[in-house]
Order: C-alpha cells, then structure tokens, then sequence
C-alpha cells in the first residue's frame, strides 16, 4: 500500500494513492515528535496492530538531534566528540526502520523504500515504505537540537517564533539545496492535514496535549511539567489538523487515542513484565544494541544514547491513554433497547438497537446538539442512570489555541429528555479552574459520574491540586463546584450503593485513598487508611448482594486480577487479595451485572491482546477459574457490555476499522466455552 510516489504530494496521493488500492484497511496513523515516541508510548496498542497486518503511518515531526553526539550518556568519549546533527538525526531513522522491520517482518534488516515527498511552504520531506507496503515513515525532520535553545515546536505552536528549520540527515534522498527549508505554524498544520487527508485513517494516535505537572510555584503562578515540550506540541499540531481534517470530511470519522510520555513515570507500572520486555526489546532495536551485528558505522546503527538502556528511564513500563475511555458506554433505553455511545471524530455519536434483544442496529448518528464551534469531544464518555431512569452523559471538551490563556478544557452535560425518550443539547459545566490561569485548567482529569441517594447525578474530576472537586445536580439545576481535597492520580472510581452512601476510590503514589458518606446525604469524609494496595490503574467496584463491596484492579508489574473483597458492609477491607487471573491483562475491566443481581459478567483485555469472558458470583462466594476467549478482532478504546432484561449479554466494541460492532451472547449453559456467540457490524 504505497500510498505516496517519488516527488508526490500528499494531494496527489488522496487522489491516486486510496483510489488504487480499494480493498486495503484504512491505516492507523501515528503522529508524534520523535523516532522513538510511538514505540515507547503507544506500545502495546501499536505492536498490536502490526501485528493484525493493519497498514501503519507514523509521522515524526522533528529531528530530535539534541546535542548531536550519538554516543551512550556515560561513554568519556562525549566529552571529545563534535556534534554531528545529520548523523545523529540519520541514525535514530535508521533506528526506528530497524524496529518496524523487525516488529513486521521478524528482519531488523528488511529493505526500504525511501523517497521523497514535498509537503507545504517548499518543503521536502523524507518518506520510508517497508517493502510489503504496510508500514510507512514520514519525517518531516523539523529542528530542535539544543544549540538552537528558541527553535522549539512548541514555541511554533505558540507564535513566539514565525518558522522552524529543517535539517537533511546524512544520506537522506533528500536533495541537499533543501535543506534548512522552513515550515510556519499554518504550514505544518496543513501538512498533517494533508497527510490524514491522504491516508484516511481509522485511528489516530497522538501525545498529551495535557502533561501532568511536577512542580508548581505557588508565588509566581508557574507549572514544571512532567513531559517533554515537544510531545506536547505534537499533540496540538495533531489535534489542529484533525479538527481541519474532520470539518472538510464530516463522513470519515476517525477514533482518536492520546498518551501520556514522559509522565508514565508518575503512574504505576501497568505492563507486565512480559509487555515490558518487548516494548524494552523494540526500543533496543532502535537503539542498535540489540545483539545484531551492525554492519554500518557504529554511529549509524541506531540511537545510541537510549541504546538498550530504555527501561532506565522509568516511563517505558507504562502505557498511559490520557483520555482514559470509559466502560459503561452501553445501557438500555426505557424501551428496552440497547444504546451505545462514542467519539468519532471529535463528536459523540450513538448507535441504537433495532428491537430489543435484536442483533441489528442504526447509527451512528450525532449524540444530542454539540456546540457548533472549534472544540473537541475527547475520547471519554461517562454515562449514568437517574432516578428518573433518564440516562445521564458527560464529556470533556477541549479548545486549543497558540495563546496559553485561550485554551480551554469543559465539562460538558447531556440527558434524556423521559427514560425512553431522546437527547437535546450539550450543556456547559464548566471546570473547577474556569477562571484560573490556563496551567490550572489543562491540568483536569476526566470526568467520572454517579447518582447519589437524591437520584440526581454527582460530577467527580481530579483538579489542579491532584485532589477531588465535585458537582452536584438537583432538581433545581447545577450546584457549585466544591473541593474535596485529598491527592490521588486520575481515574476516580465512584458507586453509590443500596443503602443510599456514595463510596469514591483513586489510586495515590503508595495506595489507595477513599472518599465516602457515613449517611446517605451527609457530608464526603475522605479516609486514608485503607490499608490497600496500590494498583495499576483505576479499580472497577460492585456491591455484592450481602451488601459487601467488591474491588477488582490489576497488580502492578503482573497484569493479573486480583480481587478484594470487604470484612462486612461498610467495613474494613481484607488487604489479601484473591487471583481471579494469572494470566497478565491489560486495562481497566468491563463489567455488566445480571439482572438477578447475583453474579456479574467479567471482561478484559489480556496481555497479547486478545478479549476473554468469565462469569462471576456476586454473592460472596468462591470465585470461578474459567476464562473464555471471544473471537473478534483487535479493537481500540474498551469495549462495554450489557444484560438485556431477557438475561442476553451483549458486548460492544469499536474495531479496528472505527466501525461498530456487537456481540450477542446467550449464557444457557453453565461453561463458558460453550457460549453461543452472534457478531455483528452496525
């Protein structure tokens, strides 16, 4: 699928390079700064895909040539060495082609196809084809070495500089009176939306717009951030040309992922060590120190500074989505029919089954009235029940702009208007930082919902201070957003149980910290001795039918489920675990309680990718072993699962392709593996 010829265009190539090839998938695009950015950060998604033999662009927006000396850090032979940015920069090229090749093919040697491609402003761009056409490499090669400290994208993004230069790596295809050519902030935005315009993708990856702070002076009103400036200028540059892509094309919709760089590092280690071990060995490819026999310069290898040294640098261990796409975006309608919900282009869309229990369905179609501006919808959707039985949905939306003070991050509210009736319009609710400076306002999590003893929905988000603010709805509309302190990571879990007392619970850097109501109604207290262990994401909690709460959460380094269960209702928790699953996962869990109330459908994601099935007691008693594998292929976000009345499971997921798709399961039989399985694309 060689999308782009020597001396194309990506104009060119929308209109030949798709047309030709009308049978290939639609590609997942990477865009990120640097060689190394998708295989640190997007792994195990993107090994995933690869391995699915789904075509693969990833864009790279810089050189990423630093000091120019592609020497190890503590080799005293730096100290004599000259700079030599084209080698340095020619080098992590030939690094990241080494890894594809090796991930693709098994070869880190496989042949190339390198050519050129002219891009906006005069500009020539290098671009790689693997030979069997399913991974290209686009390197835009803008300069960002440290002797030229004021030449930064992110300065780019912000208008404190008009253009950024490019540099021609040593060998490049491309011509030498090209290089030092410059792209302007506009210029790059509609490269990339040529680019997304050429290959049409079903899934974007992307960095953090929004890293997560390290330090903050409290006198001068100013961040540390966690993350290189360059991931983030990244992020926004993509986040631009989608909007600009989007507009143009509102019939192609891609699935858009985002992820956390250099701030895994704050997060526990959620990869096993097996996951782990194969990001770290894709990474040492790229480096050149994986044990092969290089037959270049010992300089041209690879990235020789990382080497096969990245699990040193602690960010590698993790792999963080920064939207964190949510579980519970499958309920039922009044009518009883199933609804789904997700973001497709930067706006919430829905699917509805046809009849109930039926295993066809519409859509999607727009969810409710979205404002008519330049914001984006985020990938998470929180969606809840009332009292009422109207369903409830929250969203985060996103208004970037090269001004700092003009970027904007919202919650935004939707509700049915009956229980089985439809969606009006998106409603603002603002943030707890709206008038604060933009450092505060960017920093807020994702938001989390739940319905409270008054049958009226209570909005949760992490704030700039790492704690809790909350919201609460009532009858008369929205109250203030008040602080309920604490410090935690993003990815709040929040259950508001029989008995009318709402329990919150968010992962720390040692533990676990509890926020609950004593009564139903009063005040939230917050505890911090729950003596459990700290997990490696966000915990999924279910109320037993003895009224005890269960938590499930994944071992750091293992991937495997454990469960907690509490002594008695409102109780202590017993800190031992039991193991619901040896086998490493990945991700937060898919629940869906049956309608008797006495045992709940388990699903996850494992380790390799692939999605499995148990069934288990809600009663108290012993778990059960069995794990059934579902057939289906890769897919992106999480999936979400459902009863119908009936007592029919039906899972929803989005593929690979951004197309929605259904699994109907009929559990007559009491094993697993002898479920009947109905899929089904919407």
């Amino acid at each position: 699928m060689r999308l782009f010829r020597r001396s194309a265009t990506p104009q060119s190539a929308a209109r030949n390079g798709r047309a030709s090839n009308p049978g290939t998938p639609a590609p997942h695009v990477q865009i990120c700064a640097h060689t190394d950015d998708d295989l640190y950060f997007m792994t195990p998604d993107l090994l995933h895909t690869v391995r699915a033999g789904i075509p693969v662009v990833s864009v790279y927006l810089t050189t990423g040539e630093a000091d120019g000396i592609n020497l190890a850090m503590d080799d005293p032979a730096r100290k004599q060495a000259e700079p030599d940015y084209p080698g340095y920069t020619a080098a992590r090229q030939h690094g990241i082609r080494a890894a594809y090749a090796a991930m693709t093919t098994g070869n880190r040697r496989a042949p190339w196809t390198r050519e050129t491609l002219s891009v906006r402003e005069g500009v020539t761009a290098e671009i790689n084809t693997l030979d069997d056409g399913r991974i290209t490499l686009i390197f835009l090669n803008l300069r960002t070495c440290v002797a030229l400290p004021d030449d930064k994208v992110l300065h780019l993004w912000a208008q404190r500089i008009e253009e950024l230069g490019t540099l021609r790596p040593t060998g490049s295809p491309i011509p030498e009176k090209h290089d030092g050519r410059s792209l302007t902030r506009d210029g790059v935005i509609h490269t990339l939306t040529d680019i997304l315009r050429a290959y049409q993708p079903s899934v974007v990856r992307i960095m953090n717009p929004d890293p997560a702070r390290t330090a903050y002076d409290a006198t001068t009103d100013t961040v540390t951030y966690c993350d290189n400036s360059d991931h983030t200028a990244a992020a926004l540059f993509a986040m631009a040309a989608l909007r600009q892509y989007e507009r143009e094309t509102p019939d192609h919709r891609p699935v858009v992922e985002s992820y956390a760089g250099y701030c895994n590092k704050l997060q526990p280690d959620n990869l096993s060590a097996t996951a782990a071990a194969e990001k770290f060995h894709y990474l040492a490819v790229y480096g050149g120190e994986d044990g092969h026999d290089c037959l270049k310069n010992p300089g041209e290898c690879g990235d020789r500074p990382l080497g096969n040294r990245a699990f040193n640098r602690y960010y590698g261990q993790s792999t963080t989505h920064r939207w964190r796409p949510s579980t519970n975006w499958l309920h039922l309608r009044g009518d009883g029919r199933l609804m789904a919900f997700a973001v497709l282009g930067g706006r919430p869309m829905h699917w509805t089954q046809d009849a109930p229990d039926s295993t066809t369905w519409t859509g999607p179609h727009p969810l409710g009235t979205w404002p008519d501006d330049e914001t984006r919808c985020l990938a998470r959707l929180d969606t809840v029940r009332d009292g009422d039985g109207r369903l409830h949905l929250f969203a985060l939306r996103a208004q970037i702009a090269a001004a700092p003070e003009d970027h904007r991050r919202e919650v935004m509210h939707l509700q049915q208007d009956t229980a089985d009736g439809e969606f009006g319009t998106w409603h603002n609710l603002g943030s707890p930082h709206g008038q604060h400076n933009p450092d505060r306002r960017r920093a807020v999590g994702m938001p989390v919902a739940t319905v409270t003893a008054s049958g009226q929905p209570m909005l949760l988000m992490r704030n700039f201070g790492t704690g809790l603010s909350a919201r609460n709805a009532s009858p008369q509309g929205w109250g203030q957003w008040r602080d309920l302190q604490g410090g935690a990571l993003d990815g709040a879990t929040a259950l508001t149980l029989r008995r009318g007392v709402t329990e919150i619970y968010a992962t720390t850097k040692t533990g676990m910290l509890r926020w609950y109501q004593s009564k139903p109604g009063g005040p939230i207290l917050r505890d911090y001795a729950t003596l459990l262990p700290r997990p490696a994401g966000p915990v999924t909690l279910l109320e037993q039918s003895d009224g005890r709460l269960l938590m499930l959460s994944r071992q750091p380094g293992t991937g495997w489920l454990l469960a907690h269960r509490q002594h008695h209702p409102g109780g202590h928790w017993d800190p031992q675990p039991e193991l619901l699953d040896a086998t490493p996962g990945f991700g937060p869990l898919t629940t869906a309680v049956h309608p008797d109330g006495h045992h709940v459908a388990l699903l996850q994601r494992r380790g390799d990718g692939t999605l499995v099935l148990s069934q288990q007691p809600l009663d108290g008693s012993p778990f059960r072993p069995t794990w059934a594998p579902i057939p289906t292929d890769p897919f992106v976000h999480n999936p979400a699962a459902a009863y119908t009345p009936t007592g029919h499971l039906t899972i929803t997921l989005l593929g690979p392709d951004a197309q929605f798709r259904t699994l109907a399961i009929d559990p007559t039989t009491s094993q697993p593996n002898d479920w009947s399985i109905h899929q089904s694309t919407a």
